[in-house]
């Protein structure tokens, strides 16, 4: 994963975080679809941080 990957990543994690943390009386019907468009962006990157998490887990090991 590049830099701007993992940023884009977490800016819609917490993006995603807030708005559900949020959803009491604050509620917007826009909220809706930007959601759906946030777990869309997710659901592309998802596979790049699996692959880094795999990288990592097997550098780990090699260390060991």
């Amino acid at each position: 994963m590049i830099a701007e990957e993992v940023l884009r990543y977490i800016q819609l994690v917490h993006r995603k975080t807030y708005i559900l943390t949020h959803n009491g009386t604050e509620w917007l019907p826009e909220y809706e679809e930007e959601l759906q468009q946030i777990e869309q962006e997710l659901a592309l990157l998802r596979p790049l941080v699996d692959v880094e998490h795999d990288r990592r887990r097997e550098r780990k090991e090699c260390l060991l």
